[in-house]
């Protein structure tokens, strides 16, 4: 109940920042908190692993990478007091940023194996790929294809949902709870039942 109480709370939220309602900037301030979340979780699962397995000129060029959206993940927590700089940073210009920091990374291994006499190449179809990902996202961060307002869109909607699912099991869990206490009530009147049908005879044959 706690849970869905709270989703509903971050759905109002997430609607009422979207439709621009004066005074509510938290709805904002929790949208760069989430990005940085998920940006941290992508360094720790993606980008550090791959930072362990590259070696020489591409894996300074991985360090550089992370360097940058640890920068980057700053920025999105500076954002909340009201940074000048930071805080008039967009999703979209991010999520480009990340985008185009993988292209031109993987365009750098690409050419770095070419030249090498490794046996492993990357196929041209891929390379053409990496510079479609990293002309895509160098477009997002000059120009932002979808403004924040969508994006809490979406999160309100999905917290909608999520609050609507957990508002039903929790209803559920409380039915289940009740049958649960009836059934135990009942059999707790059925053997108080039994065990004073089973004394009284006792008591009659004594007396007579």
């Amino acid at each position: 109940m706690i849970t869905c109480i709270l989703l509903v709370l971050l759905a109002v939220l997430m609607f009422l920042g979207a439709l621009g309602v004066k005074g509510v900037t938290l709805a904002q301030d929790i949208l760069h908190l989430l990005v940085a979340i998920v940006l941290a979780i992508y360094m720790v699962f993606t980008l550090f692993p791959m930072l362990a397995r590259r070696r020489g000129v591409v894996q300074i060029f991985v360090g550089v990478e992370i360097a940058l959206l640890i920068l980057t993940i700053i920025g999105l927590v500076c954002a909340q007091v009201n940074v000048p700089f930071f805080s008039a940073l967009q999703v979209c210009s991010v999520v480009g940023l990340a985008i185009w920091l993988r292209g031109a990374v993987e365009i750098i291994h690409a050419y770095r194996l070419q030249g090498s006499t490794a046996q492993k190449k990357v196929p041209l179809w891929a390379l053409c790929l990496y510079i479609l990902v990293c002309a895509f996202g160098v477009w997002q961060m000059a120009s932002p294809s979808i403004p924040d307002k969508y994006f809490l869109f979406v999160i309100g909607a999905i917290s909608g949902v999520m609050a609507a699912i957990f508002g039903y099991a929790t209803a559920q869990n409380r039915r289940t709870g009740s049958a649960k206490r009836q059934e135990k009530k009942k059999k707790k009147v059925a053997k108080k039942q039994e065990q004073t049908t089973a004394v009284v005879p006792a008591e009659s044959n004594d007396k007579k």
